[in-house]
Parts: C-alpha cells; structure tokens; sequence
C-alpha cells in the first residue's frame, strides 16, 4: 500500500511539473519555469528507478554499484 501511495505522489509531481513549467513559459516566469522541471525530472527519475524493483528484475545496472 505505501508504494502505490508513493508511486501516485510521484506521478502527480511530474504531472505538476510539467503543468507548472507549461504556466511558466507561457507568464514569461524563467524562475518558475526551472523550478518545475527540476520537480518534475526529479520524480521522473525516481519513478524509472522505482520501476525494475517493481517488475523483480534480478539484475542491477553497473552505475548503482
């Protein structure tokens, strides 16, 4: 139950990271606009961390070790 409540988080981040970048470059805001694509690949990138623990893959990538 955690991690479909911390998967859900995550995704509604990167949707308001986008968004948020979306509403940024169209009000001209350079700040806001940096802002929420930092959020939003930062959750992008976790949730494809998250992902091959889910499916139960074995195998770990050379550069987490």
């Amino acid at each position: 139950m955690g991690v479909f409540v911390g998967k859900a988080l995550l995704w509604f981040a990167l949707l308001a990271g986008l968004v948020g970048a979306g509403v940024a470059v169209y009000a001209l805001h350079v700040n806001g606009a940096v802002g929420s694509l930092i959020v939003a690949s930062v959750a992008g990138l976790v949730l494809l961390r998250l992902r091959p623990e889910a499916q139960g893959d074995t195998e770990r990538d050379a550069a987490a070790t």
